[in-house]
């Protein structure tokens, strides 16, 4: 059966739109929390979006797959979808505004799609193979290939080390990255990769990451016309880690960062 890529990318945007506007609502009533891990926390309002999430994305397109962070996956047939009810739980937690829905979808195994939704700012990013990236439904004005001053420092986001990941050679990795890029942290690696599609920040990377956390936002960046690069594999939804560049990055030495940061992170995957 042949899918239309926009077709999927809308279910998708109106999927994240009704999850958003459930976590709004459970954000104002203050969810129950309970612990995954150390530092891994998990609300009841995950729960509740990622479960509104595969009821409605199976119910537009029947005998799909859905993988998702917080609930067993559910199999399917040529579409399946990668669900992050919550990417940045910590920060829905405590009121910070870094939280978004993401949801990206895979046609035969190759990434087509996907949606982004800013949960605060309600805030839709929305794109794919033939479909143009689209924030609120309207087309961004083209990325800028770099402020006049081609001296200025990239812009880049990264979580990198993650809290209570072991060892000396991520945080010697960040150190390097901050004499080399103005590095921001946000815990929420979708939100990074919609913001670079959309050429608010120039790169992000990251390691430790899952399919449901960059799926959308990979098929976002490459929407844009930048660049998405696996580390660790070749599958973009599969692969540890990742690195990602803005349309016209390539006009600033900040190409050459990327590169840099894909070697350097290419010995650090796990």
């Amino acid at each position: 059966m042949a899918y239309d890529t926009a077709e999927l990318v809308e279910v998708a945007r109106a999927c994240c739109d009704q999850a958003a506007a459930l976590l709004r609502r459970r954000a104002a009533e203050g969810p129950a929390v309970r612990s995954k891990s150390a530092h891994e926390r998990v609300t009841d309002a995950d729960i509740e979006a990622e479960t509104l999430l595969r009821k409605t994305l199976r119910a537009a397109v029947p005998d799909s797959a859905v993988v998702g962070e917080e609930l067993p996956d559910e199999p399917g047939q040529e579409v399946t979808w990668y669900v992050d009810p919550v990417d940045g739980t910590h920060n829905f937690l405590r009121g910070l505004p870094l939280a978004c829905v993401s949801v990206g979808v895979a046609v035969g195994g190759r990434l087509v799609g996907g949606c982004v939704h800013d949960v605060f700012r309600d805030e839709s990013f929305t794109g794919g193979e033939g479909v143009p990236l689209r924030i609120d439904g309207v087309r961004p004005a083209a990325a800028s290939p770099g402020p006049a001053d081609a001296q200025v420092t990239p812009l880049l986001l990264s979580d990198i080390p993650l809290t209570g990941r072991a060892g000396p050679e991520e945080p010697a990795f960040s150190l390097e990255l901050m004499a080399r890029a103005d590095l921001r942290r946000l815990y929420s690696t979708a939100l990074a990769l919609a913001w670079v599609a959309a050429g608010r920040a120039d790169l992000a990377c990251n390691l430790h990451i899952h399919p449901w956390d960059v799926a959308g936002g990979a098929a976002l960046v490459r929407a844009a016309g930048g660049r998405y690069t696996p580390i660790g594999g070749p599958d973009p939804a599969a692969a540890p880690g990742f690195v990602a560049s803005r349309p016209g990055l390539d006009a600033l030495d900040g190409g050459a960062l990327e590169r840099w940061i894909a070697e350097r992170l290419t010995a650090l995957a796990p």
